[in-house]
């Protein structure tokens, strides 16, 4: 026999489309715009179908609406398979249920695909207004289980009790499960993330390349973008002007662009460390060594960032023979790691002979100036330290520092140092090099980030796109190599003041922004606020989203003082699995619960009344038959009887729709009245 599917309640329907705005306001960031509309349409139908204007879609239009929007979704995202478009097809075929959902039993399915898609919409948004949002989406979904609930009764119960009793219940559950959440997130064994395909694009991820050309890192400059968030050991924030952030090595260069070499690079993974590091850290001793902490935002690369001569002493990150700080795998999420950069020189063992022929590689021809320039140069000044000043000083003579340098030839080089002298830390870097290597020195580009802005409330260096920068290194036989910064011999203030101080005079720092930087921080109260909400999106990161296994294991240690944690995990979970078992056996003896409507409480009142007055009344007595004997009896009393089979006839054997607008209240006033009616009938007969 078929089960009668029962329609869906009408009030869970507004929860229910509530719910599904919620669920998709995540997914903004990663989908076309024509989701927007489609998610306009498809809720808008279905709020003209609840109020009557607009029928059931009929197969053939369903057939039509996933044809047309699973072509959308190959369309928006060109045909690529990613994260992205996996969810971007999963967000489009619920919107389509939503379309479709007729019955109770659609209902709950799209409440469990709201549930699937809140989860997903945190893969691409973990910003704490964002994680709010999910709990106020939560809610909404619970209160929609509660109305789906609740209309399962048939009597319109749900459409009686209303918002604010739904409400209660809803908020009643996510208290209640609020401690068995924090114990599961706090104790459970934490893994890595589920989800490991790659996000589409470049596009999607704002930073450094893994090559440098004029202009690359001016584009990113006008980017205010988070790259990472930094705490420092010491809760001090460290002279500007040691605060490099290494990400990159650059050693080939190939007449336009300075790239990464296709040459094998040998990693030491921790806990190993290169015996240079190892003499370093022994020589350094404490105080000498600068300890920090980073939050890093997603890059889908696997380079980390460190201080000059840094590493880190976390599993699965390693340290390349070039001095880059590696993951075994490209972050794709939020990552949370611990580092160092060790303070003052230290020689290190020679360069080798494949390393140093890669860092004097150039192309046999192009900018014949700077060649030429560059030997009488060295003829002038015949050592390294001494060569290197000459060069800097003659960028310190003449040269600007801008955002907008003139585009340059084939001779990019030539035309910058001798005719244009205007260019970006990306112009001075690179013809640094160029020269240095012509000469014989062994020289490379590293790009990475310089400065921050400095948090005082929760002592932490914040470092954005715009604070993206190249630099040079060259080396020093007896030393290693050695930081030269070009940029810092014309633009001091670049350094330390920051990129904004640096462009005051130009205007070009984020130009195209529609509120500036500098606009906020006029505004005290308002660079304020602004420093307040970043400190506590800052928490947010450091101890909810970047909570692990490494301290998970760390608090466990400190509290419990247990080194193998996993044992008191099972423990736990035995606990948890016991308390349950003794529930069910209590809940199985008992039995089920017998609890009563209003309703059914009032008309047992009636039969207790009826009893009192010697009318005895069959358990399998129908009410109707009852009420009829009470009004052959008591005819005085006929015409409330009557009204009350009236109202329990409709109530009882009615149609869903016709029933339910038969409300309990009127039923239960029925009742009194036929309860007082009978008691004066009762008194006329005695007399």
């Amino acid at each position: 026999m078929k089960a009668i599917e029962r329609p869906l309640p009408r009030s869970a329907l507004l929860w229910l489309l509530a719910a599904g705005v919620l669920v998709f306001m995540p997914h903004h960031s990663h989908l076309p715009w024509f989701f927007w509309g489609m998610a306009l349409i498809t809720t808008g139908w279905r709020w003209l179908m609840h109020r009557g204007q607009l029928p059931y879609p009929n197969a053939k239009t369903k057939m039509a609406a996933v044809v047309l929007v699973g072509g959308a979704v190959v369309a928006g995202f060109s045909g690529h398979y990613s994260l992205e478009s996996a969810v971007g097809f999963f967000v489009a075929m619920s919107l389509l249920k939503t379309l479709e959902m007729r019955t109770q039993r659609d209902g709950y399915i799209v409440v469990f695909l709201c549930f699937f898609l809140l989860a997903t919409g945190f893969l691409f948004e973990q910003e704490l207004l964002w994680g709010l949002l999910g709990i106020v989406a939560t809610w909404v979904l619970i209160g929609t289980l509660v109305a789906l609930q609740l209309g399962q009764q048939g009597t319109g119960a749900a459409k009686q009790l209303g918002f604010a009793v739904v409400s209660r219940f809803a908020t009643g559950i996510l208290l209640i499960s609020l401690p068995l959440m924090l114990v599961v997130y706090l104790l459970f064994p934490r893994f890595g993330p589920l989800w490991s395909i790659k996000l589409q694009s470049e596009q999607a991820m704002t930073g450094l390349s893994d090559s440098m050309s004029p202009g690359d890192i001016a584009s990113l400059s006008q980017s205010d973008e988070l790259a990472f968030r930094a705490t420092f050991e010491s809760g001090q924030q460290p002279p500007r002007n040691q605060l490099y952030w290494r990400a990159l090595v650059l050693d080939q260069y190939d007449g336009r662009s300075w790239q990464r070499s296709g040459s094998r690079r040998n990693v030491t993974w921790y806990p190993e460390m290169p015996e240079y590091q190892v003499e370093q850290l022994r020589r350094a001793g404490v105080e000498g060594v600068t300890r920090y902490e980073i939050i890093q935002e997603p890059t889908g690369q696997n380079w980390l960032f460190t201080l000059r001569d840094g590493g880190s002493m976390e599993p699965g990150i390693g340290l390349t023979s070039s001095g880059v700080l590696v993951d075994r795998r490209p972050v794709f999420q939020r990552k949370r790691y611990r580092g160092y950069g060790i303070d003052g020189q230290y020689a290190r063992h020679q360069l080798g002979y494949v390393q140093r022929r890669l860092n004097l590689q150039l192309p046999d021809d192009g900018n014949p100036r700077t060649r030429a320039w560059a030997q009488q140069l060295w003829q002038q000044n015949p050592t390294a330290d001494v060569f290197v000043q000459a060069l800097l000083d003659h960028f310190a003579a003449s040269f600007t520092y801008t955002l907008k340098p003139p585009v340059l030839g084939d001779d990019d080089i030539d035309e910058f140092l001798f005719d244009t002298q205007r260019g970006f830390c990306a112009h001075f870097a690179g013809a640094f090099v160029y020269a240095a290597r012509l000469v014989g020195i062994p020289a490379r580009v590293v790009t990475g980030y310089q400065g921050g802005e400095w948090n005082n409330a929760e002592n932490y260096l914040t470092v954005r796109q715009y604070d993206a920068h190249g630099w040079a290194e060259i080396w020093l036989d007896g030393v290693g190599w050695v930081r030269v910064d070009p940029t810092a011999a014309v633009a001091p203030s670049r350094i330390e003041l920051g990129l904004e101080q640096a462009l005051a005079g130009e205007g070009s720092f984020m130009e195209n922004s529609l509120i500036k930087p500098g606009q906020i921080r006029s505004m005290p109260w308002l660079n304020q606020l602004r420093l307040k909400l970043e400190s506590v999106n800052y928490l947010w990161h450091r101890w909810v989203l970047s909570y692990d296994g490494e301290r998970q294991k760390s608090i466990l240690r400190s509290i419990f003082n247990r080194t193998d944690y996993l044992y008191f995990i099972w423990w736990i979970i035995g606990a948890v699995i016991a308390v349950f078992v003794v529930i069910a056996a209590l809940m199985l003896a008992k039995g089920p619960a017998r609890s009563r409507s209003a309703e059914r409480r009032g008309w047992d009142t009636l039969l207790a009344d009826c009893e009192k007055a010697g009318i005895a009344v069959a358990a399998s007595e129908s009410p109707l038959s009852v009420l009829q004997r009470l009004q052959r009896q008591y005819s005085s009393a006929r015409p409330a009887l009557l009204q009350l089979a009236t109202l329990m006839e409709q109530r009882l054997y009615a149609a869903p729709s016709q029933a339910d607008a038969v409300s309990s209240k009127a039923v239960l006033a029925a009742i009194k009245q036929a309860r007082r009616a009978l008691k004066r009938a009762q008194k006329l007969a005695r007399k």
